[in-house]
């Protein structure tokens, strides 16, 4: 297929991925779906071959949903099972599809583009303009922020990862343009406003600890970057003409409320709802699990006996399926984190995969969309790191003669 089709294609299936939350949304991404297993089908058949081995997300999960498949013998409700397995089939189908078209026709940039058109529509609604109103989601029973999505977790999650996206460029030296470094200072910056007002303790403390480790690794080169101080200062002072004047005491007070009673909730010395129902889901969880540690209870059966999802991936996996269940999605995480050990490069890649394996702690992610999409993009781009690599060391040691 020629490249421009293709991009178009990709670029509605992944908005699909991001803004698919309203019900009169449904048809179209379905139609976007079917058009990309479609496309597909036909490239493939033109290619005849492609590598599709350094897609660990797409068999990890495969083998995920074959355990969940046959979980459906011993789950207390098999409908809800089979329901489930089938959603990690179609994850799996599209992981392979999509990690086809991003790397075949060279889209990582594509990606990044689409994340901070989603990060920015999220960014308008939440300075309260109107551009964008007609995708906003509405939830009296959630006092937070919660812009496109139906949960604040998850927006300051997608939010979060623009952020990485954007430390990443300035970590690989890609922007060379004052323009290009000031829209990723401000999306830094918008992000960070954004998250705050979700009020999500995991959105607010890994975002500071992603910002924190990239200063950690490149903070030699900040120290020395007049231009750069001077672009961040420059974004601090504009940003400061829209945010609104009770801003501290309506949103950051707040949040920073919640993290606090979520510490004192774990200390023993309060007791906030959703923490210490979130920590009774693991208590409970762990000891049902060492009574049936090899096969669990079946596929996403933890809802049918507590009314409610684990909060926790770890917890959700082990009571579901058994150990297997945790010891095959992250070794996706791991298999990532060895390669990039074993060619000593990629760190900053590194630090968000383990960001998104403590965040595991208070989410379920095996099978969320975006999640996929995030794997997908550090698979990609760490495939990336090592082959430049391999290139520098060929070159050093083997110089080509001009001769």
């Amino acid at each position: 297929m020629k490249p421009l089709p293709v991009k178009i294609l990709v670029s509605l299936f992944i908005l699909s991925l991001l803004f698919l939350n309203k019900e009169w949304l449904v048809i179209y991404g379905w139609g976007i779906t079917i058009l990309m297993y479609m496309a597909f089908f036909f490239d493939l058949n033109k290619v005849k071959t492609f590598n599709f081995s350094a897609n660990v997300h797409g068999y990890r999960i495969f083998l995920l949903a074959m355990l969940a498949l046959l979980s459906v013998l011993w789950s207390p409700d098999a409908d809800a099972t089979l329901q489930h397995t089938f959603v990690l089939f179609i994850l799996v189908a599209n992981s392979f599809i999509l990690y086809y078209f991003l790397v075949r026709y060279n889209l990582y940039s594509l990606v990044a583009a689409l994340v901070l058109v989603y990060s920015f529509v999220n960014y308008s609604l939440a300075l309260g303009l109107p551009f964008f109103g007609f995708l906003e989601n509405h939830d009296e029973e959630i006092p937070r922020f919660i812009g496109t999505e139906l949960n604040p977790n998850y927006l300051s999650i997608m939010i979060m990862f623009s952020i990485f996206l954007s430390l990443l460029a300035f970590h690989q030296h890609k922007l060379k343009s004052v323009a290009a470094k000031g829209l990723h200072i401000t999306n830094i910056l918008l992000a960070l406003y954004t998250i705050f007002l979700t009020a999500s303790r995991k959105g607010i403390a890994f975002s500071f600890v992603l910002i924190l480790f990239y200063f950690l690794l490149n903070f030699k080169r900040l120290m020395g970057s007049f231009k750069t101080i001077a672009i961040a200062g420059l974004a601090v002072f504009a940003l400061s003409f829209f945010l609104k004047g009770d801003f501290v005491s309506e949103n950051i007070s707040p949040a920073i409320d919640r993290v606090g009673r979520m510490v004192s909730t774990l200390g023993g010395r309060d007791n906030e709802g959703s923490t210490e129902e979130r920590v009774r889901f693991m208590r409970e969880g762990w000891t049902q699990f060492t009574a049936s540690p090899l096969i669990g209870y079946g596929a996403a059966s933890f809802k049918y006996y507590y009314h409610l999802y684990a909060h926790n991936n770890y917890i959700e996996l082990l009571f579901g399926v058994g150990f297997l269940g945790p010891l095959i999605y992250y070794s996706i995480h791991f298999s990532i984190l060895r390669k990039l050990w074993q060619y000593r490069t990629g760190m900053f890649l590194a630090g968000f995969i383990i960001v998104l394996m403590l965040m595991d702690v208070g989410l379920v992610a095996y099978y969320d969309k975006r999640i996929m999409l995030m794997l997908l993009v550090i698979i990609i781009m760490a495939e990336r790191e090592i082959a430049e690599k391999q290139l520098n060391y060929s070159l050093r040691h083997f110089p080509l003669s001009l001769n």
